[in-house]
């Protein structure tokens, strides 16, 4: 099953009827015109999900989305390197001082860099259309502390 099979799959989960298929749900048809309403949005939004499948488009918050994600590796990425830096350098003596002053400064851009990004996430959770597809924000001093113990 494909990244946007299971992505969509869960948005229009249920909107041919439960269990019923395609045509289970057709004489299912809703009478009132609210029920209408909502069974020929069900329409456009499979037709919608189809011709953006078909057309390798994704939608742009799911890019919103991928592009967060990347963002926060990348965070996570830069902190690991740091760290390591860090560590290399507390094995001598002449380089101690300037380790630790570096590690601070590192630290100090990790969290400014956490902030921006938790500024990021926000927008995109406003953007998100379910609950189930918001992203966490990311805490920096649990990652510090994460990287920390892992040594």
């Amino acid at each position: 099953m494909s990244k946007w099979d299971e992505i969509f799959g869960r948005i229009f989960k249920g909107a041919f009827g439960r269990g019923n298929g395609a045509i289970g749900g057709l004489r299912a048809a809703p009478k009132t015109a609210r029920a209408r309403a909502d069974f020929l949005a069900g329409q456009v939004a499979r037709s919608t999900f189809r011709i953006f499948k078909n057309n390798l488009l994704a939608l742009p918050w799911i890019e919103h989305g991928e592009e967060l994600d990347a963002s926060v590796d990348g965070a996570r990425a830069d902190l690991m390197r740091s760290w390591n830096v860090y560590r290399d350098g507390l094995k001598s003596k002449r380089t101690a001082a300037r380790a630790e002053a570096d590690w601070l400064q590192a630290l100090l851009a990790f969290r400014r860099q956490a902030a921006d990004l938790n500024r990021r996430i926000a927008a995109y959770n406003l953007k998100a259309p379910s609950a189930s597809f918001r992203k966490s924000p990311l805490d920096a001093e649990r990652e510090v502390g994460r990287l920390m113990r892992e040594d």
